[in-house]
């Protein structure tokens, strides 16, 4: 922290010490941080351009900045123990950064609230499981939680694939190879093809994020891996669109195909602000590749797929509305979030 303002050294402590989420640094205005899914501006000295510019400097590491070069630069950082997700980016009064705290308070499914059928879910050798929802969703909070419980269940190769890495795991009785894009790898295209080289029972693909990522995610589930990865989609019928929708119309049949016969489940989740307690909870939709739910993929019958995870809770499997129903029931959300957070 040394080449670090007192300001922003102030404003990070404070970040981690109210357990908020983000942290936000811009030039001319005072530090900002997200609690509960709310912005709370600092009472701080505003920060100069310099200030922010010096703790990039400090904190990029291997990531060059190249202060002609106004495009946003991701990296990772850490202090103390709590490790940060950071993306440097100009707006008209100069440098700022956002940074996600990578913070877990547990990794116990149910203190998270957490499906276990999850946990059923990555026991297979093979397959594609996407976990899915806006920014801050929590998605990386469940996946996390995920490789976690493989790490210490069975032994694997697990790869990742990450931009920039986020959570540091350490092998418990799995071997886990954490590889940075920009860094150790060019994009995630040429990462995932590199990584099938590389004997992995299990690959995490950060986000795909284009078609090409999206046909290398299918191919290493069809090829005998189980591929975890996310979107930013909410609903598991919008993930099946969205992924079809990726590719042009006369590769679609072949992509609900592959779709149909690799893909494990999606869980789509957010978290809601909770009116019982400060806090969020966390709501989610599960959705299973079962026999029907496969038909109904292939068949281009996505409009059915909701009433299906309705009439599916033995399988382990329920729609977002179910899930907030419960939240309302249990008092621990109010009745106008359990309307806007419905999926439409």
């Amino acid at each position: 922290m040394e080449n670090i303002s007192p300001t922003i050294q102030a404003a990070i402590r404070y970040a981690i010490e109210s357990g908020a989420s983000d942290l936000h640094l811009k030039t001319a205005n005072s530090p900002a941080v997200r609690i509960n899914g709310e912005i709370v501006l600092l009472d701080m000295d505003k920060l100069k351009n310099d200030e922010i510019l010096a703790f990039a400097d400090s904190a990029c590491g291997d990531v060059c900045i190249d202060k002609d070069d106004l495009r946003a630069v991701d990296f990772s950082w850490e202090y103390n123990g709590t490790r940060f997700r950071c993306n440097l980016f100009c707006d008209s009064l100069g440098y700022c950064i956002s940074m996600r705290l990578l913070t877990i308070p547990s990794t116990d499914f149910k203190v998270l609230g957490i499906p276990e059928i999850l946990k059923k879910l990555v026991e297979r050798k093979s397959g594609l499981i996407l976990v899915t929802g806006p920014t801050g969703s929590g998605k990386t909070t469940t996946l996390t939680c995920l490789i976690d419980y493989i790490n210490s269940t069975r032994s694997s190769h697990i790869i990742t694939l990450e931009d920039p890495i986020e959570f540091v795991h350490h092998s418990k009785k799995c071997l886990i190879s954490q590889r940075e894009i920009g860094i150790t790898s060019v994009n995630y295209t040429d990462a995932i093809v590199e990584a099938l080289r590389e004997d992995p029972d299990i690959v995490f693909i950060g986000e795909m994020l284009d078609k090409e990522s999206i046909a290398g995610a299918l191919r290493a589930a069809e090829t005998g891996h189980l591929v975890l990865s996310t979107l930013h989609t909410k609903g598991a019928a919008n993930t099946i669109t969205r992924i079809v929708d990726v590719f042009p119309p006369e590769q679609q049949d072949q992509v609900r195909m592959q779709l149909s016969l690799s893909l494990v489940g999606v869980i789509s989740q957010q978290l809601i602000p909770r009116c019982d307690v400060p806090g969020r909870v966390l709501a989610t939709e599960i959705m299973i590749g079962t026999v029907p739910i496969q038909s109904l993929i292939r068949q281009q019958k996505i409009h059915m797929i909701n009433s299906t995870l309705d009439n599916s809770s033995g399988d382990g499997m329920h729609t977002m509305k179910k899930s907030l129903e419960q939240l309302y029931a249990l008092h621990q959300i109010s009745k106008s979030d359990f309307e806007n957070y419905q999926i439409v």
